[in-house]
């Protein structure tokens, strides 16, 4: 038997590519090589600039013993039977709330301002840190302030607001109203270009895996009306989880409006940078009960607690309601 006459004419016509193949196949595997090489090179660059950047910042800052920000301690001020939890926003500290709390503890509240885990911290501890141990802290520190005060309200900025609405959501014996200024209950889209940022943050995971730290810029002019710096050490650098946990908070507040039970104080920001204003708006809309209150504010920025020409008419208004809802009004 003619050993030719087993091979099929399919077979004969890989074999007649054969030639082709084997000239083609280095070139495509080297293509391939060297795009991989490329993207491990950006990569570690990126690695390398992001971390070079962290140790330069952090040769400016000043941290306590405990490694956390010597100026991001929290704080209580005031002697009122009624106290107020104040819980800073990402990238923030207790620091923000000095001209709120002093003004709000001159209308009789007390006012302590708690600091979330892993805000002020070094990146390692940081990373620790997830939407369970964040919203268990305000939890705790409600708690305590139960213990010794005749009501306990929480005043949440930005993520602040987030944790503060979960908080109260699982578990509705936590406060007995809540104060929320720019609270997130979704990203704003306004600085990032096209699509939405969860999108590009997903894809900065996927295009930089080997990058366990992103650094946040927020431009102060979207903090506040006249871009005055914060007169604090505010996060710069932070751990994906921290990110990852920003995230997860907007997604669980999803469609749970109708679940708050509470007395309600809301100010949002026109044109909020930060947070997305109308979200808010649209989920504060499906509380129920009548003691709302719900304004946009115009001509400021974001960091609501920092714009400190808004501090006494809103620790002013913030008490009135507090009083109204004591009273019995709506």
């Amino acid at each position: 038997m003619n050993p030719a006459s087993l091979i099929s004419p399919s077979w004969v016509g890989v074999e007649a590519l054969r030639p082709a193949l084997c000239a083609w196949f280095p070139g495509a595997l080297t293509g391939w090589t060297v795009l991989a090489a490329g993207w491990l090179a950006v990569n570690l660059l990126f690695a390398l600039w992001i971390g070079g950047r962290r140790r330069l910042w952090e040769r400016g800052v000043q941290r306590g013993a405990d490694g956390v920000l010597a100026d991001a301690a929290p704080f209580t001020v005031g002697h009122g039977d009624v106290a107020l939890l104040l819980v800073h926003g990402f990238a923030d500290t207790p620091a923000v709330f000095r001209e709120l709390a002093g003004a709000l503890a001159a209308q009789g509240l007390t006012c302590r301002a708690m600091r979330v885990p892993g805000a002020g911290e070094p990146l390692a501890a940081a990373a620790r840190q997830s939407p369970a141990t964040w919203i268990e802290a305000v939890r705790t520190e409600a708690a305590a302030l139960r213990a010794t005060h005749r009501e306990v309200w929480i005043l949440g900025h930005s993520m602040g607001g987030a944790l503060a609405l979960l908080a109260q959501l699982d578990a509705p014996a936590t406060a007995d109203g809540l104060i929320l200024l720019a609270p997130l209950i979704a990203v704003s889209s306004a600085r990032a270009p096209l699509l939405p940022p969860r999108f590009w943050f997903r894809l900065a995971r996927v295009a930089l895996p080997l990058a366990r730290i992103l650094e946040s810029c927020f431009p102060m002019d979207s903090l506040t009306r006249d871009g005055a710096a914060a007169g604090y050490t505010r996060d710069r650098f932070f751990p994906l989880a921290t990110y990852v946990g920003l995230f997860a908070l907007s997604d669980r507040l999803r469609g749970r409006g109708a679940d708050l039970h509470v007395p309600v104080f809301a100010e949002l920001v026109t044109g909020d940078r930060i947070v997305d204003t109308a979200a808010a708006r649209a989920w504060l809309a499906g509380c129920p009960g009548s003691r709302r209150h719900l304004a946009i504010l115009d001509g400021c920025g974001h960091a609501l607690p920092q714009e400190t020409r808004l501090a006494p008419g809103l620790a002013r208004r913030i008490a009135g309601f507090i009083g109204a809802v004591h009273a019995g009004h709506p």
